[in-house]
């Protein structure tokens, strides 16, 4: 029997992501730990500072030091929705500069799965009304209540692999953008906080920096969708599902083309 291949999988929930997302709460995997508040405590302490300066620097200047804190934070937590092709996709992930990533992609209608990355190794776990909708009684039944394990480098899940890359995500909020613009200051998360607009190419977004403490990335508002960061620092839980609660997704192959299940 054909399983689920990682096409499937990645371009029901994920297609059209790339780079904002968010959703109703963390996963509940090995890796994922905690719900998390809106404003963590490193996040709320952080508010007593003082003025870090930013308000008196120039729109690009504040939009580096904005991906700068971000990478030097080392680990945020990701929540928002985005739509794509006329679909809501829902994410909350934590993730690290590290490689680890632990959380939720899902999209209404279709399902979610959880989702647990250390390194290239990377572990989906399908909800049920995913199976419902794409793999069908006897996928659900062959797979259980197990993770399907790929790598980060498998085409079929890059998405994923770039919600999860921190780095990676500074780096796209640090570039291609023009008529960059500061805006009136405003308070996100309980945090004051200064608007930067700009036009990626794609539409208009706005990104929140905080003003006090790190000036870390609060929201990213886009046309497509609004995602906000949290819990700076707060490391990523690196516990990986074992040998008996996955599924290696080559395992799930057979060279007979009629027996696919999706």
């Amino acid at each position: 029997m054909t399983a689920v291949t990682g096409a499937a999988l990645a371009a029901a929930l994920v297609v059209g992501c790339g780079g904002s997302g968010g959703p109703d709460g963390a996963g509940s995997g090995p890796a994922a730990s905690g719900t998390g508040s809106a404003v963590s405590a490193s996040a709320a302490a952080a508010t007593r500072d003082g003025d870090n300066g930013v308000g008196q620097l120039p729109a690009d200047q504040v939009l580096q030091q904005a991906v700068q804190a971000l990478k030097g934070a080392g680990a945020v937590r990701t929540v928002g929705a985005v739509s794509s092709q006329g679909a809501r996709i829902d994410l909350d992930l934590r993730l690290d500069t590290a490689g680890h990533c632990t959380g939720t992609l899902g999209q209404s209608g279709v399902g979610s799965f959880q989702v647990v990355e250390a390194g290239p190794d990377l572990w989906v776990k399908p909800d049920q009304e995913f199976w419902r909708t794409h793999g069908g009684e006897a996928l659900s039944q062959l797979v259980g209540d197990r993770y399907l394990k790929t790598t980060s480098d498998n085409p079929d899940f890059a998405e994923i692999g770039e919600l999860c890359d921190l780095t990676g995500l500074a780096d796209q909020l640090g570039t291609g953008k023009t008529g960059l613009a500061k805006g009136a200051p405003t308070t996100v998360q309980g945090r004051p906080a200064l608007t930067l607009t700009a036009d990626s190419g794609t539409g208009t977004g706005t990104l929140y920096v905080a003003t006090t403490g790190s000036p870390v990335p609060l929201k990213l508002e886009r046309d497509s969708g609004t995602v906000e960061f949290s819990d700076f620092g707060t490391p990523v839980p690196s516990a990986t599902p074992g040998p008996e609660q996955s599924l290696d997704l080559d395992q799930l192959q057979s060279p007979g083309p009629s027996a696919s299940v999706v």
